[in-house]
């Protein structure tokens, strides 16, 4: 119902456009009117044809000759019965013409020849552009479909490898009888929790997730020793929310990647503020030149999810820079949280 209103408002326009564009320089309203509506009548018709029958057949046959002899075929049969059809109109002088007007029957033939191929092109030109639009969105949601089944893997994997370490280092605090060793447990326990349970949502409180960034860095802490971490954010504003696990693969960059000099500092620094609904992100770690080569900036899945994701969610309410400083890494995020 609403595509018929559409076209019925489109071709009511149409017509007095052409009414007024084309047949300006009759002054007859009724010679316009019936000239108007013969032009259209022969548009209308070519388009129609093309862009509900041809087009399709085209598009599931794919065999272009057939397309273009029928399309040669239609503009023939439909400017020779239109022609047929005015030059009985003007014969027998159903519709008195009230100006110095002339034309042999094979100058009408040409001017409808036109007129139904422009009616023909139309009708191409608009389904082409149709296709093109629903080809885009269908992309787009293909694009987007993807970017939920990554973001589903990357909520239900459990890197197996910190896993493991962070299993390994709560034996030892166990064996040795370290005081930090209920801490390592709870920061274990609640990580898994988000990770199950927390994070199902597009959109999870600011708060929450920064609870989450504190336990990873609880954990990934004991296995660090000659290597100096800090991970510092400011009070967050009621009623923030962000997609979740947008911020932990650069940090589990960080950490993968930190380097492990003897002679000099190591250290992984990560920064979390916000000025009203938008967040910053600051975070930098020393790294081996080695790293560099390797393309250090573009490794894991996880960060290429969330560089998709980014996109995705935040279109252009987000910037994101990456940089290296002599053997620092440094990244730097800011998005704007609706």
């Amino acid at each position: 119902m609403r595509k018929s209103v559409i076209h019925i408002l489109f071709w009511t326009c149409f017509f007095f456009i052409w009414n007024r564009i084309v047949y300006f320089y009759i002054d007859n309203p009724l010679n316009r009117l019936y000239f108007t509506t013969l032009d259209l009548s022969l548009i209308i018709t070519a388009f129609y044809i093309v862009f509900s029958y041809l087009m399709p057949l085209y598009f599931k046959r794919k065999r272009l000759g057939l397309f273009i002899f029928s399309l040669f075929v239609l503009v023939i049969a439909l400017s020779a019965l239109h022609s047929f059809v005015m030059w009985l109109m003007l014969q027998h002088n159903i519709v008195p013409i009230h100006f110095n007007f002339y034309w042999t029957y094979k100058d009408l033939q040409y001017n409808r020849f036109f007129i139904a191929l422009l009616g023909t092109l139309a009708g191409c030109i608009t389904y082409l552009a149709i296709d093109w639009v629903r080809s885009s969105k269908r992309i787009e949601r293909m694009e987007k479909e993807k970017s939920v089944a990554e973001l589903i893997y990357l909520k239900s994997q459990i890197n197996p490898h910190f896993l493991f370490n962070s299993l390994n280092s709560l034996y030892a605090q166990l064996e040795s009888g370290s005081k930090e060793t209920k801490n390592t447990l709870s920061a274990l326990a609640e990580l898994l929790r988000f990770q199950l349970y927390e994070c199902d949502a597009d959109r999870i409180p600011v708060h929450k997730e920064i609870e989450y960034l504190k336990n990873y860095f609880t954990l990934q802490s004991i296995r660090k020793e000659n290597c100096e971490m800090e991970f510092l954010f400011g009070d967050v504003p009621a009623g923030l929310t962000i997609a979740p696990l947008l911020i932990v693969p650069f940090i589990e960059n960080a950490f993968k990647y930190v380097s492990d000099y003897d002679d000099r500092p190591n250290f992984i620094k990560a920064a979390l503020k916000f000025d009203g609904d938008t967040l910053y992100f600051h975070c930098t770690n020393t790294m081996l030149p080695v790293d560099t080569s390797n393309g250090y900036s573009n490794k894991g899945i996880g960060l290429n999810n969330v560089l998709k994701r980014l996109q995705l969610i935040y279109g252009d309410q987000y910037a994101l820079t990456t940089s290296v400083n002599g053997d620092i890494y440094i990244v730097n995020l800011k998005i704007r949280l609706k």
